[in-house]
């Protein structure tokens, strides 16, 4: 059991950065700030407490990334309550399956989604909230009379809040923080139980090897309610004061690279995927023309030529990012020799759900090919 506790990590950042971005709708025109969050998680919390929530209580959430999806997590956890985070891509009953499964009460869902919902699971849960705006989509009247459809419960004032008064109740690291369903290789898809400490212990191990620090951007579109995105894409960079842009949208080349030219993230995560999409569409065409090969084979002109390329692709990722981490599966060995002769700056790391996710990483000047990594000895679980 790891010293630092995931909601002193919350807590302290947000006490740390009050001032500074936190989070950004990218291609909106919102963006909210460390004290933002905390005033959020305050009227939240006060809402669950009047809701009758409590510790340990299950509450799901489904929606792409944004800024209402950070804002509904964080204060689930640092309630003491329970998120079970829900990939938009899972068809309507797999969700239900799931909201049964897990026994949530509660339901943070985007509009989009719910609309496709069967009335029964509806009706089943306590309150289901819309993540677009937090009105209520579905109240259970025989508990909740005096709320109605439609009602926004974050509208409300609170007391005395302030910078110096904002606190979180600091829970043990044995809590139950989440229930992360994967997608299932054998069957339905099976919950995952990850408590505190799994979350923190990763954090800790990423404050310690990746470089990220307060104003730092981030580009959050992998999916959040995958553990991947959520611990790197979001829990850590927000730990350290980084602004972290939302992309609510499918992650293709040309969507990303305009994403990448205009945010210039700080740190980049990506499952191999991506980075093959961009190198079949965007690079092999170019070094695939008979003069640039034979260019390639000539020792001294391929070494200005390989620099070139180098630095297209990295001005193409924004040109600030320490590295790009590549995980989720394993990297296509051609993509991966191309990316090493140029010198590119990326890494391949392995994790699974289980550990929250990392097992092994290596930071991108000790990458050897066709690895992932070093055992991560110090991550305690």
């Amino acid at each position: 059991m790891i010293e630092e506790k995931l909601i002193q990590y919350i807590e302290n950042t947000i006490k740390e950065n009050w001032d500074i971005n936190a989070f950004s709708d990218y291609g909106k025109d919102r963006i909210i700030k460390y004290s933002d969050v905390a005033k959020s998680i305050s009227i939240m919390h006060t809402v669950f407490k009047r809701s009758s929530i409590y510790k340990g209580d299950k509450i799901a959430l489904c929606g792409g990334n944004s800024i209402n999806w950070a804002l509904s997590y964080l204060s689930i956890i640092s309630y003491g309550a329970v998120v079970v985070p829900i990939l938009v891509d899972f068809s309507p009953s797999d969700i239900s399956n799931i909201i049964k499964d897990s026994g949530a009460k509660y339901l943070f869902i985007d509009r989009s989604i719910s609309d496709k919902m069967d009335n029964e699971t509806i009706d089943s849960l306590d309150m289901v909230f819309s993540l677009d705006d937090f009105s209520i989509i579905n109240v259970n009247n025989d508990i909740y009379k005096e709320i109605r459809i439609g009602d926004n419960l974050f509208n409300i004032e609170l007391e005395n809040f302030s910078k110096e008064n904002f606190a979180l109740n600091i829970f043990d690291n044995e809590t139950l923080a989440t229930i992360i369903y994967t997608s299932g290789t054998t069957g339905f898809s099976k919950g995952v139980m990850l408590n505190h400490n799994a979350l923190a212990a990763n954090i800790k191990y990423a404050i310690a090897n990746m470089p990220i620090k307060p104003n730092d951007h981030i580009l959050s579109f992998l999916p959040l309610a995958h553990v991947f995105g959520c611990l790197f894409d979001f829990l850590f960079p927000f730990s350290k004061g980084a602004c972290i842009y939302m992309l609510n949208a499918i992650p293709s080349p040309n969507v990303l690279l305009k994403a990448f030219y205009e945010i210039k993230p700080n740190l980049i995560l990506m499952v191999p995927l991506i980075i093959e999409k961009i190198y079949l569409k965007k690079l092999l065409p170019v070094i695939s023309k008979p003069l640039i090969k034979k260019l390639l084979s000539m020792p001294l002109i391929s070494s200005i030529l390989k620099k070139s390329i180098r630095e297209k692709l990295t001005k193409s990722f924004g040109g600030n990012f320490h590295e790009v981490i590549i995980g989720g599966s394993a990297l296509n060995e051609e993509v991966e020799k191309f990316l090493m002769d140029i010198g590119f700056k990326f890494t391949v790391g392995y994790g699974m759900t289980e550990c929250a996710p990392l097992i092994s990483y290596a930071p991108c000047y000790k990458h050897v090919a066709r690895s992932c990594g070093c055992l991560i000895d110090t991550l305690e679980i």
